[in-house]
């Protein structure tokens, strides 16, 4: 096997060059010297016979044979140092914090509940929740003020890999007093647009996602009578007559379950479905607590979308 021609720690100084970027702090993480770490790189390109980096204008530049190398090898070095840890018995003495970002209704709902039983096993790992839309996880992510995060759909800085992990219905909902209000309820643009509405943010992003969806047209006249950021907000004005607007399916089953009346509007008839997807700095080498509270979720993220 070509694995037999190298030193497993080529790898470990590898991935730690490439994370970085630089020789010398991949020799000061490493606790090397920068003679040493270099020496790592020749050998581990010599056996490969492959140029891994670029030295171009004193900065090391990855080839695209080094980012392939990177995505196998970091997630190679992590499963490794997991099975060493439940070797040793030690996996349930994780410790350390765990940064998560998230969409405040999917987060309540959805991986809070995931993050706490976790918490129970591991009562050394504490967690702190980011609870916000997908542009700001964006940044934060990039920043590295976030382990990963979970978020809708967004054009995500291409720094930045996402992987689909839950797909949700949503729909256009009112208060059947305030749709009864404004009948006879048609599939117009010019029905729509005598309705009020209540958003998430500036720009009406949902909103115009959902008439792009239903109608084929974002350029509707909107008039929004309140903003707010998170679902039940939205859905507590839209039970309250002010208006229309979108909401997740599993809270609209939820508010139905506890006696709440809404009307869906149908729109074209075809279900508009949110994509949830996981998102983390692809360059970014994750705790062994944040692995594993990583893989915890989309194991039990899986099981509910089994369920439904």
């Amino acid at each position: 096997m070509m694995i037999d021609k190298l030193n497993l720690n080529h790898l470990r100084v590898f991935e730690a060059v490439y994370r970085s970027k630089s020789m010398t702090e991949a020799a000061r993480e490493l606790h090397l010297t920068q003679s040493g770490v270099s020496q790592h790189m020749k050998t581990l390109e010599g056996a490969l016979d492959l140029t891994l980096f670029d030295r171009i204008n004193q900065r090391l530049v990855p080839t695209s044979a080094a980012a392939l190398l990177f995505e196998e090898c970091s997630q190679g070095l992590q499963r490794i140092e997991h099975a060493l840890w439940r070797l040793k018995g030690a996996d349930k003495e994780l410790s350390g914090t765990v940064s998560v970002g998230m969409p405040n209704e999917f987060g309540m709902n959805v991986v809070m509940p995931i993050v706490a039983a976790f918490g129970r096993k591991h009562p050394r790992v504490q967690v702190r929740f980011t609870l916000d839309f997908a542009s700001v996880m964006n940044d934060r992510l990039i920043s590295g003020d976030l382990d990963f995060a979970f978020v809708d759909e967004y054009g995500m800085d291409r720094r930045v890999a996402t992987e689909s992990v839950y797909d949700e219905t949503v729909s256009l909902c009112g208060s059947p007093a305030y749709i009864g209000e404004h009948q006879p309820a048609k599939h117009q643009r010019k029905y729509y647009e005598s309705l009020d509405y209540i958003e998430y943010q500036s720009g009406e992003p949902v909103l115009r996602l959902w008439f792009a969806h239903h109608l084929g047209d974002r350029a509707l006249s909107l008039s929004v009578r309140a903003q707010v950021m998170e679902a039940q907000g939205v859905a507590r004005l839209v039970l309250a007559g002010l208006g229309v607007g979108v909401l997740p399916g599993h809270l609209l089953m939820k508010l139905q379950r506890e006696g709440h009346e809404l009307a869906v509007l149908k729109g074209c008839g075809k279900p508009l479905r949110n994509s949830i997807s996981l998102a983390f700095l692809k360059d970014r080498t994750q705790s062994p607590a944040a692995a594993a509270l990583l893989q915890e979720l989309r194991q039990e993220i899986r099981k509910i979308k089994k369920d439904i």
